[in-house]
């Protein structure tokens, strides 16, 4: 059976981010939380479970920034969207990320937030399909990788790389899963399981575990069972996908601050 028969058969572009969302708001939910409400008593595995669980969603959306960036019809108007989302969602994390749910100006600053990975991503991607020289586009990717770098961005250098690998292996599924795998790999691995600047998850096996195999759950559900189609059209479930993030941030510091 060809590839192209398997895609066809598989998911839609909005059931698999219907699914980034269920999956990153649980995780985050379990993983903000643990401190101030226990997760109601579970024990481990569970509680590894449940905090992992958010790793599921990350490469979802650093695919369908690839294709994004592939198909909108106004790479400025896409990329303004992304850098006003992070903005806002940034607002978000800083306040999350203050154990007194007060405001991080070094989070804010020097600490930001997935969302700016995507949009990193995606500018590597406008560099790298512009008609500069080849020079010149490889040392403005390395000045935005590291600018990921020196930020601390959640997903660190490897998120906007996943994001590269998801545009330029589209149609083949197994490298793009192999690579996206090898990138997930590399960011539990080197950056400390620091995703989230202060918010150091404690590097240890156990921890490695779970939420390196929830990395590759995400990475293999848009590698082989997604069919390239994009399900149900809305504006208004176009824009939701963007206002979740900083939305689920906000109701779980209102968890958090009803449970203090």
């Amino acid at each position: 059976m060809s590839e192209e028969s398997r895609e066809v058969k598989g998911v839609s572009r909005n059931l698999l981010k219907l699914i980034a969302i269920i999956t990153i708001t649980i995780g985050h939910f379990f993983l903000y939380t643990f401190s101030v409400i226990r997760c109601f008593g579970l024990k481990n595995p569970w509680v590894g479970i449940l905090c992992g669980i958010c790793f599921v969603g990350p490469p979802i959306f650093m695919c369908f920034i690839a294709e994004g960036f592939r198909y909108t019809s106004s790479k400025l108007r896409y990329g303004r969207r992304l850098l006003l989302f992070a903005i806002v969602t940034q607002v978000a994390h800083a306040i999350t990320m203050d154990q007194g749910l007060g405001f991080s100006f070094h989070t804010f600053f020097f600490e930001w937030n997935v969302f700016f990975a995507l949009l990193l991503g995606f500018l590597a991607l406008c560099v790298l399909s512009s008609e500069w020289k080849p020079a010149i586009k490889v040392a403005v990717v390395l000045a935005i990788l590291a600018l990921s770098y020196v930020t601390n961005t959640e997903w660190w250098v490897f998120g906007p790389l996943m994001i590269l690998s998801f545009y330029y292996l589209r149609e083949k599924s197994l490298l793009k899963f192999l690579s996206a795998a090898a990138l997930v790999y590399l960011t539990f691995a080197l950056s400390d399981c620091n995703l989230g600047g202060g918010f150091a998850v404690t590097p240890n096996p156990w921890h490695f575990r779970y939420f390196f195999v929830f990395g590759l759950i995400g990475a293999g559900l848009v590698s082989f069972f997604y069919h390239g189609k994009n399900g149900k059209k809305s504006k208004a479930l176009q824009y939701f996908y963007y206002v979740f993030y900083p939305l689920h941030l906000i109701l779980i510091d209102l968890v958090i601050l009803l449970a203090g």
